[in-house]
């Protein structure tokens, strides 16, 4: 039985050969995928303690490690210390740099000011060293569609996925960014005089079974601020051998983060949504 210590190991001796290296040096089945973490502290060790206790072997996260949140140093130090993949989001580049954040609806510009702010230089340092895009084999990890990774495009519907499978030539491509937790699948693709065909469903059911003929778009949702109407932290669960994928609820103290966000002097609506889940 592979247990905590065990992950742990493998973790520090893949980090020991090439940080972020996406070919570990351990055979991993289980990976947990994490995104838009939002320094929600209490949200990320909630599910972190969840997965622990599944011993799953990777964690993998999906980009906007920072932004909404009060707690972004603490949450950047725990993935930087427990994950093996990490790629960059819209939110963290923002924060390391300043560069997209013109675009932001004013609560989220106002906390990327405050996250500025109270970072440090080797924090933003981080955060920069984090790259795009990650691919190994048949995955794709990226924080937004794969289709033009530096304009940050939502998947949200059988559309938008359709232009991120034309985009990435994985199997499995694993995003954030929406908030949104759904699975897409690709069942038919078909180049035709003229163009392609594509046939693409989008699914909210909790799991399904990875089929050998089907390319798969799995949103992992948000584990820091969803917006689903589900308040508790997600995560997704790729199990190789299993050849599954599900998606994992996780409550947390919600209340304790939205008190932290407005003890912080940041917009009250940024705590006030983490109770609605919206």
């Amino acid at each position: 039985m592979r247990n905590r210590d065990f992950f742990r190991t493998c973790i520090e001796q893949c980090l020991t050969y090439k940080r972020w290296s996406i070919e570990p040096i351990c055979r991993r089945m289980k990976k947990a995928i994490l995104s838009d973490i939002h320094g929600n502290l209490e949200a990320l060790r909630a599910v972190l303690h969840d997965i622990f206790e599944r011993e799953i072997e990777e964690i993998i996260i999906l980009g906007d490690v920072v932004g909404y949140g009060a707690d972004p140093i603490a949450c950047l130090n725990l993935i930087y210390e427990n994950a093996s993949i990490i790629v960059l989001g819209n939110h963290d580049l923002a924060a390391a740099t300043g560069e997209g954040d013109e675009t932001f609806h004013p609560d989220a510009k106002a906390s990327i000011g405050w996250t500025k702010m109270v970072l440090s230089q080797q924090d933003k340092k981080t955060l920069m060293q984090f790259p795009l895009v990650q691919e190994s084999g048949q995955m794709h990890f990226s924080h937004g569609s794969p289709e033009n990774i530096t304009l940050w495009k939502y998947i949200f519907t059988e559309f938008d996925a359709k232009k991120g499978f034309t985009a990435c030539g994985q199997k499995l491509i694993f995003v954030g960014h929406s908030h949104t937790p759904a699975i897409f699948i690709e069942q038919e693709h078909k180049r035709m005089f003229g163009g392609e065909f594509r046939k693409v469903t989008r699914i909210v059911q909790p799991f399904v079974r990875i089929e050998n003929d089907y390319r798969y778009i799995f949103d992992v949702g948000s584990v820091g601020q969803p917006r689903d109407g589900d308040p508790r932290a997600c995560y997704g669960i790729y199990d190789k051998d299993g050849r599954r994928y599900e998606l994992v609820r996780v409550t947390y103290n919600v209340q304790g983060a939205a008190d932290k966000i407005i003890k912080s002097g940041l917009p009250v609506n940024l705590a006030e949504r983490l109770k609605r889940g919206r």
